[in-house]
Protein backbone atom coordinates (compact mmCIF):
# COMPACT_ATOMS: atom_id res chain seq x y z
CA UNK A 1 0.00 0.00 0.00
CA UNK A 2 1.61 3.12 -1.14
CA UNK A 3 2.17 6.17 1.33
CA UNK A 4 0.12 8.75 2.18
CA UNK A 5 0.91 12.64 1.20
CA UNK A 6 0.70 13.38 5.45
CA UNK A 7 2.54 9.85 5.31
CA UNK A 8 5.34 11.22 3.26
CA UNK A 9 5.41 14.83 5.11
CA UNK A 10 5.56 13.30 8.61
CA UNK A 11 8.35 10.39 6.90
CA UNK A 12 10.05 13.88 5.73
CA UNK A 13 10.20 15.48 8.78
CA UNK A 14 11.31 12.51 10.41
CA UNK A 15 14.33 11.82 8.51
CA UNK A 16 15.41 15.56 8.25
CA UNK A 17 15.23 15.88 12.41
CA UNK A 18 16.88 12.27 13.05
CA UNK A 19 19.72 13.86 9.97
CA UNK A 20 19.93 17.08 11.68
CA UNK A 21 20.71 15.44 15.33
CA UNK A 22 23.16 12.86 14.14
CA UNK A 23 25.37 15.42 12.26
CA UNK A 24 25.21 17.99 14.84
CA UNK A 25 25.93 15.15 17.45
CA UNK A 26 28.79 13.48 15.00
CA UNK A 27 30.25 17.10 14.24
CA UNK A 28 30.59 17.99 18.03
CA UNK A 29 32.46 14.56 18.56
CA UNK A 30 34.80 15.28 16.25
CA UNK A 31 35.57 19.24 17.04
CA UNK A 32 35.20 19.03 20.94
CA UNK A 33 34.94 15.56 22.57
CA UNK A 34 37.25 13.49 20.57
CA UNK A 35 40.47 15.80 20.78
CA UNK A 36 40.05 16.21 24.52
CA UNK A 37 40.38 13.06 25.92
CA UNK A 38 43.36 11.02 26.69
CA UNK A 39 44.85 8.48 24.47
CA UNK A 40 47.27 7.72 21.97
CA UNK A 41 47.25 9.41 18.67
CA UNK A 42 47.38 6.62 16.74
CA UNK A 43 44.54 4.96 18.87
CA UNK A 44 42.57 8.82 18.92
CA UNK A 45 42.91 8.56 14.74
CA UNK A 46 40.86 5.05 14.74
CA UNK A 47 38.00 6.91 16.85
CA UNK A 48 38.53 9.78 14.95
CA UNK A 49 38.12 7.80 11.68
CA UNK A 50 34.80 5.72 12.83
CA UNK A 51 32.77 8.96 14.10
CA UNK A 52 33.14 10.53 10.44
CA UNK A 53 32.06 7.03 9.03
CA UNK A 54 29.45 7.21 10.91
CA UNK A 55 29.13 10.82 10.02
CA UNK A 56 29.04 9.68 6.79
CA UNK A 57 26.09 6.96 6.82
CA UNK A 58 24.32 9.78 7.79
CA UNK A 59 25.06 12.84 5.72
CA UNK A 60 22.78 13.14 3.00
CA UNK A 61 19.88 12.64 4.72
CA UNK A 62 18.44 15.34 3.14
CA UNK A 63 17.95 13.45 -0.24
CA UNK A 64 15.67 11.18 1.72
CA UNK A 65 14.11 13.62 3.40
CA UNK A 66 13.66 16.43 0.42
CA UNK A 67 12.70 13.01 -2.09
CA UNK A 68 10.01 12.62 0.76
CA UNK A 69 8.20 15.77 0.70
CA UNK A 70 8.21 15.98 -3.44
CA UNK A 71 7.05 12.07 -3.00
CA UNK A 72 9.47 11.03 -5.59
CA UNK A 73 13.13 11.21 -6.73
CA UNK A 74 13.60 14.77 -7.61
CA UNK A 75 17.51 14.31 -7.84
CA UNK A 76 18.44 12.42 -11.34
CA UNK A 77 20.46 8.95 -12.16
CA UNK A 78 24.18 10.61 -11.72
CA UNK A 79 22.68 11.15 -7.75
CA UNK A 80 21.17 8.51 -8.12
CA UNK A 81 24.31 5.88 -8.71
CA UNK A 82 26.36 8.24 -6.55
CA UNK A 83 23.64 7.64 -3.90
CA UNK A 84 23.56 3.98 -4.11
CA UNK A 85 27.37 3.51 -3.39
CA UNK A 86 26.72 5.78 -0.76
CA UNK A 87 24.56 3.77 1.51
CA UNK A 88 26.58 0.62 0.86
CA UNK A 89 30.09 1.92 1.09
CA UNK A 90 29.35 4.72 4.05
CA UNK A 91 27.64 1.60 7.00
CA UNK A 92 30.04 -1.31 5.61
CA UNK A 93 33.43 1.15 6.28
CA UNK A 94 31.67 2.04 10.20
CA UNK A 95 31.17 -1.58 10.77
CA UNK A 96 34.56 -2.48 9.59
CA UNK A 97 35.98 0.54 11.55
CA UNK A 98 34.39 -0.73 14.25
CA UNK A 99 36.34 -3.81 14.51
CA UNK A 100 39.56 -2.00 13.83
CA UNK A 101 39.08 -0.35 16.87
CA UNK A 102 38.00 -2.96 18.89
CA UNK A 103 41.09 -5.07 17.62
CA UNK A 104 43.18 -2.04 18.72
CA UNK A 105 41.48 -0.86 21.86
CA UNK A 106 42.32 -5.15 23.08
CA UNK A 107 45.74 -4.68 21.95
CA UNK A 108 46.17 -1.10 23.77
CA UNK A 109 45.04 -2.40 26.71
CA UNK A 110 46.14 -6.12 27.08
CA UNK A 111 49.99 -5.05 26.03
CA UNK A 112 50.45 -1.48 26.62
CA UNK A 113 54.23 -1.77 24.65
CA UNK A 114 52.21 -2.09 21.67
CA UNK A 115 50.18 1.41 21.65
CA UNK A 116 53.01 2.75 20.06
CA UNK A 117 53.24 0.76 16.94
CA UNK A 118 50.89 2.33 14.47
CA UNK A 119 51.32 -0.33 11.72
CA UNK A 120 48.95 -3.07 12.93
CA UNK A 121 46.38 -0.19 13.39
CA UNK A 122 46.67 1.39 9.69
CA UNK A 123 46.43 -2.37 8.55
CA UNK A 124 43.27 -3.40 9.91
CA UNK A 125 41.79 0.84 9.18
CA UNK A 126 43.33 0.11 5.86
CA UNK A 127 41.06 -3.27 5.25
CA UNK A 128 37.79 -1.54 6.48
CA UNK A 129 38.51 1.23 3.98
CA UNK A 130 39.23 -1.37 1.24
CA UNK A 131 36.14 -3.53 2.25
CA UNK A 132 33.92 -0.55 1.78
CA UNK A 133 35.18 0.45 -1.39
CA UNK A 134 34.84 -3.11 -2.81
CA UNK A 135 30.98 -3.54 -1.90
CA UNK A 136 30.05 -0.11 -2.56
CA UNK A 137 31.74 -0.72 -5.84
CA UNK A 138 29.49 -3.43 -5.83
CA UNK A 139 26.40 -2.09 -5.75
CA UNK A 140 26.66 -0.82 -9.15
CA UNK A 141 28.01 -3.53 -10.95
CA UNK A 142 26.59 -6.85 -9.27
CA UNK A 143 23.19 -5.55 -8.48
CA UNK A 144 19.99 -4.85 -8.86
CA UNK A 145 19.28 -1.24 -7.56
CA UNK A 146 17.05 1.54 -8.54
CA UNK A 147 14.28 3.92 -7.25
CA UNK A 148 12.84 2.14 -4.46
CA UNK A 149 8.78 1.46 -4.60
CA UNK A 150 7.79 4.96 -2.39
CA UNK A 151 9.92 6.86 -4.70
CA UNK A 152 11.83 8.46 -1.91
CA UNK A 153 15.59 7.07 -2.33
CA UNK A 154 17.28 5.33 -4.59
CA UNK A 155 19.14 2.21 -3.32
CA UNK A 156 19.78 -1.44 -3.74
CA UNK A 157 17.02 -3.00 -3.54
CA UNK A 158 17.66 -4.86 -0.51
CA UNK A 159 13.95 -5.74 0.27
CA UNK A 160 14.72 -8.17 -2.34
CA UNK A 161 16.47 -11.50 -2.48
CA UNK A 162 19.49 -11.20 -4.99
CA UNK A 163 23.35 -12.51 -4.98
CA UNK A 164 25.07 -9.16 -3.68
CA UNK A 165 23.04 -8.43 -1.41
CA UNK A 166 22.80 -12.24 0.54
CA UNK A 167 27.08 -11.81 0.15
CA UNK A 168 27.18 -8.12 1.46
CA UNK A 169 24.92 -9.22 4.36
CA UNK A 170 27.72 -12.42 5.21
CA UNK A 171 30.58 -10.71 4.64
CA UNK A 172 30.55 -6.81 4.13
CA UNK A 173 28.44 -6.52 7.13
CA UNK A 174 28.61 -10.02 8.81
CA UNK A 175 32.33 -10.77 9.07
CA UNK A 176 33.70 -7.45 10.26
CA UNK A 177 31.03 -7.37 12.67
CA UNK A 178 31.92 -10.45 14.37
CA UNK A 179 35.12 -9.58 14.39
CA UNK A 180 34.15 -6.93 16.43
CA UNK A 181 31.99 -8.83 18.52
CA UNK A 182 34.80 -11.57 19.18
CA UNK A 183 37.37 -8.54 20.24
CA UNK A 184 34.22 -6.77 22.36
CA UNK A 185 33.35 -9.99 24.40
CA UNK A 186 37.16 -10.73 24.77
CA UNK A 187 37.26 -7.38 25.94
CA UNK A 188 34.87 -7.47 28.44
CA UNK A 189 35.46 -11.39 29.56
CA UNK A 190 39.16 -11.04 30.14
CA UNK A 191 38.12 -7.60 32.54
CA UNK A 192 40.45 -5.33 30.49
CA UNK A 193 37.21 -2.60 30.23
CA UNK A 194 37.80 -1.86 34.18
CA UNK A 195 39.13 1.75 34.23
CA UNK A 196 38.96 1.53 30.19
CA UNK A 197 36.39 3.87 29.81
CA UNK A 198 37.34 4.18 25.89
CA UNK A 199 37.25 0.19 25.29
CA UNK A 200 34.08 0.14 27.39
CA UNK A 201 32.55 3.32 25.09
CA UNK A 202 33.52 1.31 21.99
CA UNK A 203 31.57 -2.18 22.66
CA UNK A 204 28.78 0.85 23.28
CA UNK A 205 28.82 1.91 19.84
CA UNK A 206 29.03 -1.55 18.54
CA UNK A 207 25.79 -2.26 20.04
CA UNK A 208 24.53 1.06 18.86
CA UNK A 209 25.13 0.27 15.15
CA UNK A 210 23.59 -3.36 15.68
CA UNK A 211 20.56 -1.19 16.55
CA UNK A 212 20.63 1.38 13.72
CA UNK A 213 21.09 -1.07 11.08
CA UNK A 214 19.00 -3.35 12.43
CA UNK A 215 15.75 -2.42 10.19
CA UNK A 216 17.30 -3.71 7.47
CA UNK A 217 18.83 -6.71 8.69
CA UNK A 218 15.19 -7.99 9.83
CA UNK A 219 13.60 -6.15 6.42
CA UNK A 220 16.49 -8.73 4.71
CA UNK A 221 15.39 -11.76 6.74
CA UNK A 222 12.12 -11.19 6.05
CA UNK A 223 12.28 -10.82 2.53
CA UNK A 224 14.46 -13.88 2.43
CA UNK A 225 11.62 -16.04 4.23
CA UNK A 226 9.87 -15.26 0.81
CA UNK A 227 7.44 -12.51 2.28
CA UNK A 228 7.22 -9.14 0.26
CA UNK A 229 8.03 -6.18 2.89
CA UNK A 230 5.42 -3.35 2.15
CA UNK A 231 6.61 0.86 1.08
CA UNK A 232 5.82 1.24 5.27
CA UNK A 233 8.27 -1.08 6.48
CA UNK A 234 10.93 -0.10 3.46
CA UNK A 235 10.63 3.77 4.30
CA UNK A 236 11.02 2.86 8.28
CA UNK A 237 14.13 1.11 7.72
CA UNK A 238 15.62 4.20 6.24
CA UNK A 239 14.38 6.97 8.63
CA UNK A 240 15.54 4.43 11.57
CA UNK A 241 18.97 4.32 10.27
CA UNK A 242 19.33 7.96 9.75
CA UNK A 243 17.66 9.05 13.42
CA UNK A 244 19.96 6.46 15.40
CA UNK A 245 22.94 7.76 14.40
CA UNK A 246 22.64 10.42 17.24
CA UNK A 247 22.70 7.25 19.66
CA UNK A 248 26.66 6.95 18.90
CA UNK A 249 27.68 10.71 20.59
CA UNK A 250 26.22 9.84 23.79
CA UNK A 251 27.41 6.62 24.09
CA UNK A 252 30.76 7.97 24.39
CA UNK A 253 30.06 10.90 26.64
CA UNK A 254 27.90 8.68 28.99
CA UNK A 255 30.82 6.44 29.03
CA UNK A 256 33.57 8.91 29.61
CA UNK A 257 31.81 11.15 32.31
CA UNK A 258 33.88 9.49 34.83
CA UNK A 259 36.50 11.60 32.84
CA UNK A 260 37.49 15.11 35.18
CA UNK A 261 38.49 18.18 33.15
CA UNK A 262 41.50 18.15 35.19
CA UNK A 263 42.50 14.26 33.78
CA UNK A 264 41.09 15.30 30.05
CA UNK A 265 44.21 15.68 27.84
CA UNK A 266 46.18 14.91 25.40
CA UNK A 267 49.23 12.02 25.88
Amino acid sequence: MPLTVNEHYAASAACFLGGVLSCVTHLWMLVDFLPKIRMRSSLRSMHVQLCVANLMVVAFFALGAVSHFERRWIFGDFICKFYTFWCKFSPILAVGLLAACLFAEYQHASDPSLAKKDQPYRLSTLFAWLNAILWGAGSLIWSRYGVEPAGFSCVVYWYEVQPYVTYMSLFGFGLPFMIAIYYAFTLWSTGLTIGNPMAKATIGVMFTLALQFSGYLFGFIYAFCGYTLSHYAIAFAQIWTKSLGVAHPFVYSNMLAEETPSSVKKE
